[in-house]
């Protein structure tokens, strides 16, 4: 693999190098690869795409800027594999526009791509909105990797996406290796992905920490998650998560809402208008810490506003784990078909509902639900376990999505 480097001048720069930069990266591809390095300094650039065979790493203290102006970021024509974004009623719900996938640092339908960094470099998405972006506001991803295979992605800090930090779909091989997100919106999102491995993470997000739906084999180890939102919000076959730290409340706001609160540590990702394989199926958390995780699960399946209305999750084991300051009552409810079977093996819970959660129990179970439970420490003053309750509020919603149809 030959070596390039960027011009260190171009890191010196108040101006964008987009197309410095880019002519560099197309020199690799020429080659058939290379390991491009970026030096110390700070890049102000706007769409990038790195190809195959390529490696593009940050040395100590080299920044990348990104471009306050959305027109400079493209997909570069690139279909993306997200099929919900293509359908006309959650495009049109959510505010998707056609140009939802472009982004930062682009890679597509290549092999054998890496972005690197050493201790000190980052990745910065300078929160740029659009006004005519999803939901209003919001601008470029930072990394698409689209079609590839063996990924690999460490080292560096990414802040201040201005959509998903990380948006990786129908890729397999994918390694986060000591990668650190802090603000913005999602931290690693991997839909329909094959083999994914995500260590040493550090994740601080305003949205989801992990995220997708349709990914088999996904592992996820000694990892810190904080957010505003979910730390984890997956649909996947074949989950491990082992010796993670996931905490509420979040460093970051929620960029939607301005909230700092944890939604969930664990809700199910199942969206309609999307390609979904198979079943969800061998959840294993082992050896975790739950801080403050507002509600520990949220498995609701029929769930609209949820995404949670195509497959099913068969089973969630949690073992050797602790969650303590559990402040909202959890669900884990199946289909009729698979209500689901949860296992709690040398657990400890402790569940200290807020007011609006005063009565309720710990986790509610869908009907026909199998509850496993082995040496199981519980404190707290409310019921721990018991049948799914249907509240006034989520009834009246039913009526009127049925009156709508």
């Amino acid at each position: 693999m030959i070596e390039l480097k960027i011009p260190q001048e171009l890191g010196q720069e108040d101006r964008l190098v987009t197309e410095e930069f880019q002519e560099v990266l197309d020199h690799a591809h020429g080659e058939g690869g290379a390991r491009v390095t970026v030096l110390e300094g700070t890049y102000h650039i706007g769409s990038v795409r790195l190809y195959g065979h390529t490696e593009l790493h940050l040395e100590e203290g080299a920044h990348f800027m990104g471009s306050t102006d959305i027109a400079d970021y493209t997909d570069w024509g690139i279909p993306t594999t997200l099929a919900y974004a293509q359908d006309p009623f959650i495009a049109r719900i959510q505010g998707i526009p056609p140009h939802y996938t472009r982004a930062l640092i682009t890679a597509a339908d290549a092999e054998e791509v890496a972005i690197t960094g050493e201790e000190g470099s980052t990745i910065d998405g300078v929160g740029c909105t659009d006004p005519a972006g999803e939901e209003g506001f919001r601008g470029a991803m930072g990394m698409r990797i689209c079609r590839c295979r063996n990924v690999r992605l460490s080292g560096y800090t990414f802040k201040r996406s201005a959509n998903w930090s990380h948006q990786v779909d129908s890729c397999t091989n994918v390694s986060f290796e000591g990668v650190t997100v802090l603000g913005g919106h999602d931290g690693f999102n991997i839909h329909h992905c094959t083999n994914v491995e995500i260590a040493r993470c550090m994740l601080k997000c305003g949205d989801d920490c992990i995220a997708g739906f349709d990914a088999r084999n996904v592992l996820v180890d000694s990892c810190y998650l904080n957010t505003a939102c979910n730390a984890f919000r997956l649909g996947a076959t074949n989950l491990f998560v082992t010796r993670c730290r996931i905490v509420g409340p979040g460093e970051y706001p929620h960029i939607l809402e301005g909230t700092y609160h944890m939604h969930a540590a664990i809700k199910y990702y199942a969206v309609k208008g999307d390609t979904i394989r198979e079943d969800a199926c061998s959840w294993r958390f082992a050896d975790c810490s739950f801080e403050n995780p507002g509600r520990l699960i949220n498995y609701d399946y029929g769930s609209a506003k949820g995404y949670q209305t195509e497959r099913p999750l068969v089973d969630l084991h949690l073992v050797r784990c602790t969650a303590e300051g559990i402040s909202q009552s959890s669900f884990f409810k199946g289909r009729a078909d698979v209500p689901g079977t949860l296992e709690l093996e040398d657990y400890q819970l402790q569940y200290a509902p807020d007011e609006a959660n005063v009565g309720k129990l710990c986790i509610q179970l869908g009907e026909g639900a199998k509850l496993l439970q082995e040496n199981v420490s519980y404190e707290g003053e409310e019921p721990l376990m018991g049948p799914r309750v249907v509240e006034e509020d989520e009834m009246k919603a039913e009526v009127l999505k049925k009156a709508t149809k």
